[in-house]
């Protein structure tokens, strides 16, 4: 299991023994503890908790100790009750919103949208008052960013909801659409490589795809400071017509040079 979905478990497993005022047993039962309702060890258990799992709470401080068992912290509740996204990605901003995937399909999704150095280059303003980045180039550089980490050349932060695994309808043949898949993003990636050139390259997927600040970013590509952003805005311009972000345009490899 991924940090990221295993941390999701543990906010829902949580999120559940709150839900039922839960008190958890003091002394294990095989490789398990019981959580009894209510706090009342004379109620049959709803919930058993993984002896690795209670390890993993009380190294966070997650829950704390009375004599009857153990029971979720006192700040853990207060979060708990003051925040929509309970323990996990508290700080995050997240928003739903729908997602299309490679295959033209749209899927609602609760997306994180927390400041990356791309969405902090999207606000910054542009001419006539408006944003620095359109709407397709902002979306031509997540999809980048989408098939930079799909390939295997980055990690995935988050939840992948366009994943081939869940377009099947069942688990059958996963593996492969999983291979497919990867191998379908190594592809649009390299194009993308190819339509940025050797110049852009570089300086764009380090942004996009690595959140590099755009000072480091001019930095190591040897770019006049301050001329980043119109560097990458040309960049992401270009990839507008292979990742199809633009309203009523077509979609394609060819270079727009």
């Amino acid at each position: 299991m991924s940090y990221t979905s295993d941390n999701l478990a543990m906010n829902r497993l949580v999120r559940e023994i709150y839900a039922v005022d839960g008190l958890i047993a003091e002394g294990a039962q095989g490789m398990d503890r019981p959580i009894y309702p209510h706090r009342d060890k004379r109620k049959r258990p709803v919930i058993w908790l993984e002896n690795a799992r209670f390890a993993w709470l009380q190294g966070r401080d997650m829950i704390a100790s009375e004599p009857r068992g153990y029971v979720l912290a006192d700040s853990v509740v207060q979060r708990l009750e003051t925040s929509d996204d309970g323990l996990v990605g508290q700080h995050e901003d997240r928003v739903s919103k729908d997602i299309y995937t490679p295959d033209g399909v749209v899927r609602p999704a609760n997306v994180n949208v927390r400041s990356s150095a791309l969405e902090l280059l999207a606000r910054r303003k542009g001419h006539e008052r408006g944003k620095w980045l359109s709407a397709a180039e902002l979306e031509a550089g997540r999809a980048l960013a989408r098939d930079y980490h799909r390939s295997g050349q980055g990690r995935m932060g988050h939840q992948d909801f366009t994943n081939p695994g869940v377009q099947g309808g069942d688990r059958n043949g996963a593996a492969e659409r999983a291979m497919l898949s990867r191998i379908t993003a190594s592809t649009r990636l390299r194009t993308a490589r190819e339509i940025l050139g050797a110049d852009l390259a570089p300086g764009v997927i380090a942004l996009c795809c690595r959140s590099e600040h755009m000072d480091k970013v001019e930095r190591t590509d040897k770019w006049a400071s301050g001329s980043g952003k119109q560097i990458i805005k040309l960049g992401l311009a270009r990839l507008v017509r292979l990742y199809g972000t633009e309203v009523g345009a077509g979609r394609g490899a060819a270079n727009p040079r």
